[in-house]
């Protein structure tokens, strides 16, 4: 038997490629689901029109999240924390000023994430013991079960979309206008190193024989209601209906030994604290970068020493257009990232910076009225006025110019679970790039026809972008604390690591699609091992 560790879009991908080998494949997950009242609510609204929705149904999804100027403070899905459930009991996380957010969901992460899908260059990942060519058919395979709103546009000449297989959801008033600047400003942006396109999401954006499309209700950012954002659960699902592939949830793994040509994997049961064995011919551990860390933290008994986990920097600030999109907030329209620009500049460190541009979305105006308070509704006209011409940017750095994070394992006590102690580095570099970011925005913006506005510019604590890894990073001939390029940490010859956790950098362009394709590709490989 063949052990996959976690439910996330590494996991599926991995256990796609082990399935499709004919290879027989146990997945091991927490598995924490939706409550069962929501999941009923959910079934109701999908099985009607979305005139029909009821206040009641609305308020469930969007009742608990909110905004302010520094973005989501937690980002609710369907208006439950479920994400995140557990996650303080099995992984415990100390530190200050730092991010360190596992999951325990049945899907992990692609539970509440933005689902922005870019490939990466081969310049950002040159310090790789792979190359972007590398990772070229396993983007394919990976999006040939993983929805693509996407357009051929200017961004393919960047980043090829891997796919022939998508359809592009329809901008907002806000989006296309800007698109049709940057449009007719094409030939001078790109001679300053500035990318642009449509944003690529994995979101179902017309109906297939797998569902409808999207319908454009703005609720995006609280969980769509027919689930067109792409959660690997789905994936999960697809796999249980092949005769090779096993499910066994409600358990979390806590280390892993190998003996006698076996892997011995243990774990606790979240149902009863009961202590339980697996044993398998090879374990792939695809549980999220601080899962795993801990788990082979664990398996090592490195208590106390010290690994760098590398982070994509990021931040948020506005930008602010010259000319407004008319009547924003009553308009239909998607609410995920519309617009990317991908920057490449040697004074900015050289690797891409990634820009997601954010149209409007109702979290603005909860935000704006949370501020104004009771005076609001004498401001109501000139709120119109600028939430027409605001541009929310989120922006993402090359780990190389990020600060990262120490992370090491302090064990236990009688009665306790070891816990991952984080400490944020410092990088001097990180402010320069951000602020070099609005630099070159202003510098351009009589072709953006926008401008950034450097208040308030929000630089999030490391681990918040949720782009981090490289604890034990791939190299040709790696060293302690290292892993080879079939992730296999030094040490270890039936113990694979699929997620984030092995990459020895991480390139400001959006991570998920990038782990799914190397999870599959050292899956792939299972028979050349």
């Amino acid at each position: 038997m063949i052990y996959v560790v976690g439910s996330g879009p590494a996991g599926v991908s991995c256990a796609m490629a082990l399935v499709n080998q004919g290879l027989e494949v146990t997945m091991l997950d927490a598995g924490i689901e939706l409550e069962p009242e929501r999941q009923q609510i959910l079934q109701r609204m999908r099985a009607s029109k979305r005139e029909d929705w009821d206040a009641a149904s609305l308020g469930m999804l969007t009742g608990r999240t909110s905004a302010n100027i520094n973005g989501i403070p937690v980002k609710y899905v369907y208006g439950s924390d479920y994400p995140y459930r557990e996650a303080d009991r099995y992984i415990p996380i100390e530190g200050k000023h730092v991010v360190g957010s596992p999951s325990l969901a049945r899907g992990g992460f692609s539970n509440a994430w933005g689902a922005t899908s870019l490939p990466y260059l081969s310049s950002d990942i040159a310090d790789w013991p792979i190359s972007a060519a590398d990772l070229a058919p396993h983007y394919e395979a990976v999006l040939s079960f993983v929805p693509l709103s996407a357009t051929r546009d200017a961004l393919a000449a960047t980043f090829p979309p891997y796919s022939n297989a998508f359809n592009p959801l329809r901008p907002g008033r806000q989006a296309s206008a800007f698109l049709k600047d940057l449009n007719y400003s094409h030939d001078p942006l790109r001679k300053a190193g500035i990318a642009f396109g449509q944003s690529r999401l994995a979101v179902r954006a017309e109906t297939t024989g797998d569902g409808p499309g999207c319908v454009y209700c703005g609720l995006c950012m609280y969980g769509c209601p027919y689930g067109l954002i792409y959660n690997s659960s789905s994936t999960v699902a697809r796999l249980q209906r092949t005769n090779n592939f096993h499910y066994v949830k409600d358990v979390v793994v806590q280390k892993v030994v190998e003996e006698k040509g076996q892997v011995q994997i243990l774990v606790q049961s979240r149902l009863n604290q009961e202590k339980l064995t697996f044993a398998g011919a090879r374990v792939y551990l695809a549980c999220g970068v601080w899962s795993t860390t801990k788990i082979l933290l664990e398996s090592l008994e490195a208590y106390g020493h010290p690994v760098t986990m590398k982070d994509s920097q990021y931040f948020l600030f506005p930008l602010l257009r010259y000319r407004k999109a008319g009547d924003v907030v009553k308009e239909d329209l998607y609410t995920l990232a519309q617009v990317f620009l991908d920057i490449t500049d040697e004074r900015l460190g050289g690797n891409t910076v990634h820009l997601e541009v954010c149209t409007y979305n109702d979290l603005y105006l909860r935000a704006i009225k949370g501020i104004l308070g009771p005076t609001y509704p004498l401001f109501r006209w000139p709120v119109g006025e600028f939430l027409g011409r605001l541009l929310i940017i989120q922006g993402f750095l090359h780990s190389n110019v990020s600060r990262a994070i120490s992370v090491r394992l302090q064990p236990s006590n009688a009665g306790s679970t070891s816990r991952l102690v984080l400490e944020a580095l410092p990088n001097e570099r990180t402010r320069q790039a951000i602020r070099g970011v609005l630099a070159k925005l202003f510098a351009h913006r009589r072709y953006t026809k926008a401008v950034p506005l450097p208040i308030p510019l929000h630089i999030a604590e490391p681990g918040r972008s949720f782009h981090s890894g490289g604890t034990f990073p791939m190299r040709s001939k790696p060293s302690d604390y290292e892993s080879d390029v079939l992730g296999r940490p030094r040490g270890f010859e039936r113990v694979h690591v699929v997620d984030a956790t092995t990459f020895p950098s991480i390139p400001a362009t959006t991570i998920t699609l990038s782990l799914m394709a190397n999870a599959h590709r050292i899956a792939a490989a299972y028979h050349q091992t």
